[in-house]
Formats: structure tokens, sequence, C-alpha cells
């Protein structure tokens, strides 16, 4: 159909992107100067490892991680969370993984590193103004799983309900196998009787005869 091969389309271009974002990324120093930087992607890398690595740090990878997200759902089409809880949740997880990197971030060559880019630094600063160092971790950490609670809108106990669904069908399938293993070693041979091998034997034609 005419919306199936426009979604493969767009499932192609994002994983094209995908690649090149994850390249961009990998590929960039961030001890460098971005006029010092050489990409396998040209200058369009250079400036996007830069743009991204200066405002989120090594969070920045959740970008390519959600265009390759993307771009698998045009082939599996999942349902996929829309509107503005989707759009919470995905700034909540972008928030959070700026925060912790930027909450690990050290000093190096007295160049003040910070992993989580500009807005790990601010989230950081804010909270630890706010609610301490102590509650600034746990802000950090409870805005993951409801970051992807909002991305989802599954609760979380469907996922575990399914999860131990599919356990215990797979482990009472394991033990049904173990239970009917016994049974089979343990039934006899039964050998065919003299008759059963008389009948066995095919006649023999005239010809042979």
């Amino acid at each position: 159909s005419k919306g199936r091969w426009q979604r493969e389309a767009k499932a192609i271009l994002a994983l094209a992107l995908f690649g090149f974002f994850l390249i961009a990324l990998a590929s960039h120093d961030p001890l460098l100067h971005p006029d010092d930087q050489v990409s396998p992607v040209g200058p369009v890398g250079t400036w996007l490892g830069s743009i991204f690595f200066w405002g989120f740090g090594y969070a920045g990878y959740l970008f390519p991680l959600a265009l390759l997200f993307y771009g698998l759902s045009g082939f599996s089409r999942p349902k996929m969370a829309t509107g503005w809880p989707a759009a919470g949740g995905v700034a909540l997880l972008l928030i959070s993984a700026t925060g912790l990197f930027a909450k690990t971030s050290d000093t190096l060559q007295e160049i003040r590193i910070h992993k989580g880019g500009v807005l790990g630094t601010s989230v950081v600063h804010l909270l630890s103004r706010s609610v301490g160092e102590v509650g600034t971790v746990i802000v950090l950490l409870m805005s993951i799983p409801l970051g992807l609670l909002l991305m989802t809108q599954t609760p979380y106990a469907v996922l575990v309900r399914r999860a131990t669904g599919q356990l215990r069908a797979l482990l009472g399938g394991k033990k049904m196998k173990e239970a009917a293993a016994p049974i089979q070693q343990e039934l006899p041979f039964i050998a065919p009787s003299d008759a059963e091998s008389a009948e066995s034997i095919p006649p023999l034609s005239i010809m042979e005869a």
C-alpha cells in the first residue's frame, strides 16, 4: 500500500541518518577544538559532533539511538506513543542522562570535561542548589523509569505480568519435557512375534522360485 512504502522509505532514511550520526559522535574528541577535528563524515559530521557534545555530552548518543528505533519500527510497526506524554518522556530521559553524565565529570589537564554537556551541567547545578547532592541523584534516577513510562505509555504492572507469563510458559514447557523423558526411557522394547515376523517377510515370486 501507499502508506507502507512511505513508512519504509522514512525508515530507510532514519537508518541512514543513524549511521551518519553515530559515526559523527564516535569520531569526535571532546578534548580537541572543532577546528582540529577530522571526521570520516566530513565537515558536517565534525560540526554535528561538536554541537551535540557541547550541548548534551555523551547523552547525545540518545539521538542516534532514537533514529535507530524509529527506523526499525518502520518495518516492524510496533505501537508507539505520540503526543506530549511521549515528548515529555524523551525530555526526561535526556535530562536524567545528561545530569548523570555531568555527575561523573572529572578534571583532566586543567580542562573541565562535562560529560553531560551544557544541559547536564545546568541540571546538576540547579538540582544541587535546591535538593542537595543526594536529592539530585534521587531525582535523576527517578526520571529514567518515569520517562520510559511516558514514552511507552505501558504500565510496568502489565510488563511484569507479561514477563511472568512468558517465564511460566517457558518453565512449564521445560518441566513437561523433563517429565516425559523418563517415561520414554522406561518403555520396554517389544520384539515382533514369529507370526508378525513371518508376515513381514515378502513372499517369493514365481520367477524367483
